[in-house]
This record gives C-alpha cells, structure tokens and sequence, in this order.
C-alpha cells in the first residue's frame, strides 16, 4: 500500500492529478477514514500506466472512462476509432499549416505545389456504407450527396472521411465511370444492411493531392512510379479520399485528396 505521495513520486503523477482522477472516479484509491489517508495498491498502479498511456493517445477523461471498463475486443475497435480521428486531425493540421505559410511568404510570390510524397500504410479492416453507380464528374457530386442522406438516415457511428473507389478506370481521366461511394461506420452488431460492406486490411500507398482535380492524374502517376521503383504491383482499384472538398470549401484549389490503392510485393 502505498500513499498518495509515494504513489505520485513512483507513478510520476502529481498529487493534484490524482485528486482528479479520484474524483473523475478513474482511479479510486482505498481511504483510511480514521486518518482520512487515500492508500493505492499495486493494481492501482496497472491502472494509472493505463491511464497515462490513453491520455498520451488523445483519449479524453470520459472516454478513458468507458475504455477502463472494455474488454479486449472492444478496446481494439475504440483504438481504431481513435487512430481514424488522429489521422483526419493530421490532415487537419497539414492545411492549416500550410495555411499559415501564406501568412509568412508575401502572397503574390507563394506558389502552392504538389510534390506527391507517396507513403505506405495498413489499412486496418473496417465496415463502410457504399453507394454505386456509373456517373460523370456531376454525377459523381449527386452521389456522394446521396451518401450523405443515407449515413444521416442510418445514423451511424461515423469512422473517418468519406473516399470514393474507381472500379472502372486506373487513372480517373474518363468523362464517365464506375464508382463507389463509401463512409465509413462503426458496425456494433449483425450487419442486415446491403449497402454495408467489410473491407479486409491492406498494405497500400497513398500521396496528397492539393487543388482542383484537373491535374490529379499526377498523383496517379506518382503512385504507378513508386510501386514501379520499389518493386511492388498495384492491386484493386485506385481510392479518393475526400479531406477537403465541395462540401467544405467553394474554393476548387483548397481541394485535399488522398489518393491511395493496394500494393503487393513483386
């Protein structure tokens, strides 16, 4: 057993965060109500590593709350959950940088340019809601707005941007295609829905685009040269995501894609 001193000086937490946590019912520490002493255990300090580690993860005290009390299973799902709002914040955080880059160079001599840094990655497996249809560039607009009333319909537990695959074309350079719209969800029970589909994990690629999509074939093209250079095939079709678009900006060159497909080793 150790005291609230102790267990700060050990824990490398300060008494006035523990008092919080005690209050926040996350860590509860035994009370001696003679002395009115709070002593903490060996399993308290299991707890507070635990603690430290999730908010070191950007959990906030309710969620870290709720994750205290998960099984194993579901502690995954909320860690996935998590890494998709990280990433988006990343996104996030890149624009705005890249925002306030203009504040620093006088305008009239910045000039925004893509250079298509291509990054690997796991695509950990997830449920999506997916709409398909053949469409050209409106088209393609009126469907996501359809996806959009769906996943408000369905209310779902939303797990990250919405993208779009390119089924019928590598390169999206044809006035009309086969797409597929997709958000994706949190499934917590038996799917029933049709229009909800399980995407397996992957490894895969994937670069920014900034901009308007008149020139977006560059990005294709920089992905083809990647796996082309470091002995890997493109597998599936190519896959937009959609950070920053019409739905956010009416500004065609604050557009943000992510433009991602599945690789395999040669």
């Amino acid at each position: 057993m150790y005291k609230i001193g102790e267990f700060s000086r050990m824990n490398n937490i300060s008494q006035r965060m523990l008092r919080y946590y005690d209050e926040k019912a996350l860590l509860k520490p035994k009370k001696d109500e003679t002395n009115g002493y709070r002593y903490y255990t060996n399993e308290d300090i299991a707890i507070a590593n635990k603690i430290k580690l999730l908010r070191k993860y950007h959990f906030s005290i309710d969620e870290i709350k709720n994750v205290l009390n998960m099984d194993s299973v579901t502690i995954k799902d909320k860690y996935e959950q998590k890494i998709g709002e990280l990433y988006d914040k990343t996104i996030e955080y890149y624009q705005l940088i890249e925002e306030m880059k203009t504040y620093i160079v006088p305008k009239n001599t910045t000039k925004r340019v893509n250079t298509y840094d291509v990054f690997c990655g796991v695509k950990k497996p997830f449920h999506a809601l997916c709409l398909r249809e053949v469409v050209d560039e409106n088209g393609l607009e009126l469907l996501i707005q359809q996806l959009i009333l769906s996943v408000n319909q369905l209310n779902p537990i939303l797990n990250g941007k919405h993208f779009a695959i390119f089924h019928s074309k590598e390169v999206r350079d044809d006035s009309r295609y086969d797409v597929e719209v997709c958000q994706p969800i949190i499934v917590e029970e038996e799917v029933k829905d049709t229009r909800i589909k399980f995407f397996e994990e992957t490894n895969y690629i994937y670069t920014i685009h900034i901009g308007n999509y008149d020139n977006i074939n560059y990005a294709y093209n920089a992905l083809y040269d990647w796996a082309h250079s470091n002995g890997y095939r493109l597998e599936g079709p190519f896959i937009e995501k959609y950070y920053t678009d019409e739905f956010i900006t009416l500004d065609r060159d604050k557009y943000v894609t992510e433009v991602g497909i599945a690789i395999k080793k040669c």
